[in-house]
């Protein structure tokens, strides 16, 4: 029976479907592991033996042959000579000095807690609960106390995946007419920092947990404009930054229920009611579920919300729209990017 990859579900027979899905474990530990091992960083654009390549990366010849033979056969770097490896642009992802390089989050991807987390699946069908909490007995924000390193690839893995999305986000919008914008939960600053180098006029504040916060500046994500950033640490289940006329979160919405989503829209409408009652916006950079059959980002992205996220989940529309209205707020439009981000964005209501 036919196993291609490249062959869509609709030309393959049923055991060809379920077989090739089961067999998708192969290609994202393929993937992983050469990203963990950097070893991407050891391939260029011109080919090389794989005997070289393993002794660069310190790994074992005829294994790496065998695992890079898959990856070529999924479209991750290509072959020829026979046995010799290169580049193609989607192993240039895999380099760590690449400008959209998607290596940490592939590190991130394998990283303990994650595969602990999913092998729960089953038992999250079961019970509602996330894995993360079924495994560890806490949720991810807190476990990330218990496992600093881990934790420190996720937030590199957030940092790189951000400044994809980020540049799509600044495509399509406009805080020219903001006085004060926070980016809450904003991490090490990556999209706020886009947003004031594109708005000179604009200023900045960067509002995130204390231990995360602490690594910001180390980032250097400001060079540019940190006259014109504060940086406010707390948790926005409690407070959000005042005197704002407009607030920011990326993905982070998706991570919470709608109860703890609702405690964080509200606060920010506390403070907008003060500040700009009538032009003051809330901007929601998340992916939205469309009501179709086809696979998506969003769908996929969903199912990671559901195994490690306490409640999270991606939203339709109509979701994101009565979110907005029981915290006093009101959907004023969604507006899609060339990424699977879209720019969401209501006001009081």
């Amino acid at each position: 029976m036919s196993t291609s990859p490249t062959a869509g579900p609709e030309t393959l027979p049923p055991d060809a479907v379920i077989m090739q899905l089961l067999f998708g474990k192969t290609m994202f530990f393929s993937i992983t592991a050469v990203a963990r091992l950097g070893i991407a960083d050891h391939i260029s654009e011109t080919p090389r033996v794989v005997e070289d390549i393993a002794r660069d990366t310190a790994t074992h010849a005829p294994s790496l042959y065998r695992v890079l033979r898959l990856l070529v056969s999924v479209g991750v770097f290509r072959e020829g000579p026979p046995r010799h490896f290169a580049l193609n642009p989607a192993a240039q992802l895999l380099q760590s000095g690449h400008s959209r390089s998607l290596r940490d989050m592939a590190v991130m991807f394998a990283d303990p807690w994650v595969l602990r987390s999913y092998a729960r699946l089953d038992q999250c069908l079961r019970t509602g609960t996330d894995g993360v909490t079924l495994e560890f007995g806490k949720h991810v924000f807190d476990l990330f106390h218990d496992i600093p390193d881990q934790a420190a690839n996720f937030h590199r893995a957030m940092t790189s995946f951000s400044s994809g999305s980020s540049a799509a986000v600044l495509e399509v919008a406009d805080f020219s007419r903001f006085r004060r914008l926070a980016d809450c939960g904003g991490g090490h600053g990556m999209l706020l920092s886009r947003i004031l180098e594109k708005f000179t006029s604009l200023h900045g504040v960067l509002f995130d947990l204390p231990e995360v916060l602490s690594g910001a500046p180390a980032a250097g994500h400001f060079r540019n404009s940190e006259s014109r950033v504060d940086f406010e640490s707390g948790s926005f289940f409690e407070r959000v930054p005042e005197g704002c006329d407009a607030y920011i979160m990326k993905h982070i919405i998706h991570d919470w229920d709608d109860e703890s989503c609702r405690r964080i829209l509200s606060l920010m409408r506390e403070q907008l009611v003060k500040a700009a009652p009538s032009t003051g916006r809330v901007f929601l950079c998340e992916m939205t579920v469309a009501e179709l059959p086809e696979p998506s980002p969003a769908k996929m992205l969903d199912i990671e919300m559901l195994v490690l996220a306490p409640g999270g989940k991606e939203r339709a529309a109509t979701e994101f729209a009565e979110l907005f209205e029981s915290a006093g707020l009101r959907l004023v439009g969604i507006t899609p990017t060339h990424s699977p981000v879209c720019l969401i964005e209501a006001s009081v209501a």
